[in-house]
């Protein structure tokens, strides 16, 4: 009966989310997201896996537009939610309405698109009309790891892919396939396929302090400061939120 929003912490389980949602609950922690049967958490339909896997593959080489746009005209949920975004508050263009990817790669630009299909393929309509839990995390993730690398003095291309090592490093348990798969078939920048799948390199380094909650020792062996790590951290759900408002 108190004013809300209300905070669920330590929410382990698919079930136990479900429950606390039905209780009032609109903000939650825990390890929910990573549940096999919490909503959205794997892509069932053989077909739309392999297209959004070409997807993938057209976003981590820089592909033309025009290649994007024939893959995304074939899935009508992805499609959905693009257009969605660039009509919102975030993006909206006095009162012109945005109704074909041509326009949308306008108005979004070819840097900012590909970063937005990269968190969409996380926000695919369920058939029960939930949402997909992975969201935030695969936003928070990889903004985190953005923030990171320009704190490092990466350049605009190398925090690009530190975003999307990020975001691409829940895909495994979006998809339910093995990471090594995955990677096979996206062809990585070597990076970023030895981070997503051995932890090796900086990028790997930064993927391996989201899984250990690291403490002051962690930090220091990765050469970050807890003030930076904080600082990422706060940029990072700063963005994970404008994310969740805007998809």
């Amino acid at each position: 009966a108190l004013a809300g929003p209300h905070l669920a912490r330590a929410i382990g389980s698919a079930k136990r989310w479900s429950e606390c949602v039905l209780a009032g609950f609109t903000w939650f922690s825990g390890d929910y997201a990573f549940d096999p049967a919490t909503p959205g958490a794997m892509i069932g339909d053989a077909a739309a896996r392999r297209r959004l896997l070409a997807l993938l593959a057209l976003v981590a080489r820089d592909a033309d537009s025009r290649e994007l746009e024939v893959l995304l005209k074939q899935d009508a949920a992805l499609s959905f939610h693009l257009l969605k975004l660039v009509n919102s508050a975030a993006f909206a263009v006095g009162s012109t309405s945005i109704t074909s990817f041509g326009q949308a790669i306008s108005v979004l630009g070819r840097r900012q698109l590909q970063r937005w299909l990269q968190l969409l393929l996380y926000a695919r309509q369920q058939a029960n009309g939930l949402p997909n839990l992975m969201l935030p995390l695969a936003a928070l993730r990889g903004a985190q790891m953005e923030a990171l690398c320009k704190r490092d003095g990466g350049d605009r291309d190398s925090q690009e892919l530190a975003f999307m090592t990020g975001v691409f490093s829940l895909l495994d348990c979006l998809f339910g396939i093995p990471m090594a798969v995955l990677v096979g078939e996206l062809k990585l920048p070597p990076e970023a396929e030895a981070a997503l799948l051995r932890r090796e390199g900086a990028l790997g380094q930064r993927l391996s302090l989201f899984e250990c909650a690291p403490g002051e020792q962690e930090l220091e062996a990765a050469g970050i400061s807890r003030d930076d790590w904080w600082r990422s951290q706060l940029y990072a759900w700063h963005w994970a939120i404008q994310v969740g408002r805007n998809v």
